[in-house]
């Protein structure tokens, strides 16, 4: 299990897996403050959009890894703190339909990546390419420019259908931590436009976790068409000129499972990352 999971999963459910916790949704979004008190903890960042200057950066954290002074599972705890970028898990098409039968409210609404990287201003319900989840959504009043383009409530089975159909565009599924362990949104994601995946991507750093598996290709079935070579957004897919198939780099894969819904033949599957010895600890 990632750290996530040790210590926000529940054993007694959801395989222990940290987001099939229902609790992970459920964070006690309104809070009565005496005037002049402010705000404190991990919620002081989110409210304010100032960073907790107490905390280390992630290039102090990465020092320390290198010193033998902080575990890399330390590491991994902070960085859910002080990533610059949203931090969160990506998750496949199937977990992400189990997701959405445990959390309430749902809304779809504008992606901010998509606004600051390419001014595409999402403004109805045909063009929304994010999901806010859990009771943070009953926030209005607390982040009016996040809800400036309108948010369209929908129940599980209407979340479920809009997500198999950014599957289906080749969008990455990608759970946001808002002060961790709780679960606040559902990117749907895709390289260069989202800066979590870019920064992940192009150098290395941030909070976004690899999810829980990894992808394989059987090579009897595959028939080396390339479809899922064009939707992998992790640079771990590619065209084998000598096998003319499919070659994954299990390294890079982030198991987001586009490349297992897009392939027409059924020719990957994702396995459990903590079953592979060399992959159980490769987070991001």
């Amino acid at each position: 299990m990632c750290w996530l999971c040790d210590e926000y999963g529940n054993r007694e459910f959801g395989d222990g897996l940290w987001y099939l916790n229902p609790f992970n949704y459920a964070r006690n979004m309104y809070k009565l403050r005496l005037p002049g008190e402010g705000y404190a903890g991990p919620e002081a960042s989110i409210e304010t959009g100032e960073h907790d200057t107490s905390l280390p950066t992630q290039a102090d954290l990465l020092d320390a890894v290198e010193k033998g002074d902080v575990t890399e599972y330390d590491r991994l705890a902070n960085i859910m703190n002080v990533s610059s970028v949203q931090p969160g898990q990506v998750v496949p098409l199937a977990d992400a339909e189990k997701v959405l039968d445990l959390c309430t409210c749902i809304g779809l609404m504008a992606c901010m990546c998509r606004k600051s990287v390419r001014a595409i201003d999402e403004r109805n319900e045909h063009e929304y390419t994010c999901m806010g989840m859990g009771t943070g959504m009953l926030k209005w009043e607390r982040w009016p420019e996040r809800y400036k383009g309108g948010v369209k409530f929908v129940n599980p089975e209407e979340a479920k259908e809009w997500t198999r159909e950014m599957d289906r565009r080749g969008f990455v599924h990608y759970l946001m931590l808002f002060g961790a362990p709780f679960i606040g949104g559902f990117c749907q994601c895709d390289f260069p436009d989202c800066l979590s995946i870019r920064a992940a991507v192009d150098f290395g750093v941030g909070g976004l976790m690899k999810s829980h598996y990894v992808a394989q290709v059987d090579y009897d079935i595959c028939n080396g068409c390339g479809i899922c070579a064009s939707r992998c957004q992790w640079g771990a897919l590619k065209f084998e000129a000598t096998t003319r198939k499919a070659n994954i780099d299990q390294f890079k894969c982030y198991g987001c499972g586009l490349c297992e819904t897009g392939c027409p033949r059924g020719a990957i599957k994702l396995l459990d990352r903590t079953t592979m010895p060399a992959l159980a600890r490769v987070w991001t």
